[in-house]
């Protein structure tokens, strides 16, 4: 959308990355790794495993504050563009919401790609949506009547989008109820409906911010040949596919008929200097066009996932702030 082209427009701490961030800045590289749950004062952190279609275990790590029961529930989907991150991701981000908002959070480690090519990993999350909606309730302190919400940032915002439309398909009982986009993709660029695709327009123009370009886009999603990006961990030497169909709606859920009902509200968190802002934008404004109670925060000049590289900053302490009060406008 040309209307937001000065998003893009970026923070001096970001241009020429990282030369320009105070000196010392902790910066946090996607990884996959699980690592041994470190305790927390005032939560319970536990781990369990759900059966996913093929047998395999997906392991899921939960969060909630100590002797809570009869909790929302939020499941969350790790980013990491289908081939990395993992339960560690969004560790943190887990925590700081079960501690400041009353609701048992499940972190799900959904398998990757190349290993694992689509749609392992899309339906390994779609598996738990639907175990919690069967089971959930007689193996978890939760109460779904308060809250069925489902989230997650980047490729976890794909999942989330997808998902929401094939629950509305299947009926899924009890519905989901909350949406949480993270710097989420909503169609592949190749696809863009005509109708749209002047509304989409910073997938082209956006090749300059650090963490995700178009040329990253392309490496993710298996189209690109070249050697690995050094922006991407040296532990993914083989060149990462993810194996998606363009046209597949569940990589592409913007090319559904429909958007209604997906849930009662949804939130968005947009990056202004990141290729997938203007689908975000795009999307949110067509969910309230059904009716569905939305909240948007956008940060200027900011580029994907600025939180989780440089979580010390005060943007990413701000947009901490902004993700538990987002999930609030959930349950209120």
């Amino acid at each position: 959308m040309a209307e937001y082209r000065h998003l893009a427009n970026a923070h001096p701490q970001w241009v020429d990355f990282p030369n320009n961030l105070p000196p010392n800045t902790r910066r946090v590289p996607m990884t996959r790794d699980h690592l041994q749950i470190v305790p927390q004062i005032g939560l319970d952190i536990d781990e369990f495993t759900v059966p996913a279609r093929d047998g395999h275990l997906i392991c899921i790590r939960s969060y909630k504050q100590k002797g809570r029961t009869d909790l929302p529930l939020l499941i969350y989907l790790h980013g990491g563009g289908f081939v990395t991150g993992g339960l560690e991701t969004d560790d943190n981000s887990c925590r700081a919401l079960a501690t400041q908002v009353p609701l048992l959070v499940l972190n799900v480690e959904y398998r990757l790609a190349p290993e694992n090519k689509f749609p392992v990993g899309f339906e390994d999350s779609f598996d738990v949506v639907r175990w919690a909606a069967t089971y959930g309730s007689a193996q978890l302190p939760i109460n779904l009547q308060r809250g069925f919400l489902l989230g997650g940032t980047s490729a976890g915002a794909n999942f989330t989008a997808g998902i929401s439309h094939l629950a509305v398909r299947e009926a899924l009982s009890p519905p989901l109820t909350g949406l949480l986009f993270l710097a989420g993709s909503f169609c592949h660029p190749d696809v863009r409906p005509a109708k749209y695709r002047d509304r989409i327009q910073s997938v082209d123009e956006i090749n300059d911010a650090p963490g995700l370009t178009r040329k990253s886009i392309d490496y993710f999603a298996g189209q690109s040949r070249e050697i690995t990006p050094p922006w991407l961990s040296t532990n993914f030497a083989v060149l990462a596919k993810y194996g998606a169909p363009p046209e597949d709606k569940r990589l592409s859920p913007l090319l559904f008929d429909s958007h209604s009902g997906l849930a009662q509200k949804a939130v968005f968190y947009v990056c202004g200097w990141d290729p997938r802002r203007d689908e975000a934008l795009l999307f949110e404004q067509l969910l309230k066009e059904e009716r569905i109670e939305t909240k948007l925060y956008v940060y200027p000049g900011l580029p994907y996932g600025f939180w989780t590289t440089c979580p010390d900053l005060e943007v990413s302490k701000s947009w901490s702030e902004d993700l538990v009060q987002g999930v609030k406008f959930f349950l209120g």
